[in-house]
């Protein structure tokens, strides 16, 4: 586990929603502080119902003026099946799969993502 994927967790953890813990964890990769990474990504739910984790990586990309949101998507789509928060907290019932699993996750693809942009 990287230390970005782990600060996300934890800031999860922590009680923030999926969508800060990842903009929070990469606050200084985006150069803001941790108060301006908070405004920069859409709250869970908050465009067509789909996941914050989801949302946050795509704003995130486009704030690093990195050209890789569709392939985030399809990343996200071959992992998880959905982008609707609904419908992957229901997939996940008896999995033992968590939000916190798919914050530390979206950490990593967008970690490997800026590292090969």
């Amino acid at each position: 586990m990287t230390e970005l994927e782990t600060k996300a967790r934890n800031f999860h953890k922590n009680g923030n929603n999926c969508s800060t813990s990842l903009a929070l964890a990469f606050a200084e990769t985006l150069g803001v502080s941790e108060d301006e990474a908070k405004n920069l990504v859409p709250a869970p739910r908050s465009i067509d119902g789909k996941c914050g984790t989801y949302l946050s990586v795509v704003a995130m990309l486009e704030k690093l003026g990195i050209d890789k949101a569709a392939e985030y998507e399809k990343a996200f789509l071959d992992k998880n099946g959905s982008l609707d928060c609904k419908t992957l907290i229901a997939q996940r019932t008896g999995t033992g799969r968590t939000c916190n699993d798919l914050v530390g996750e979206a950490a990593a693809m967008l970690e490997e993502m800026i590292k090969n942009a």
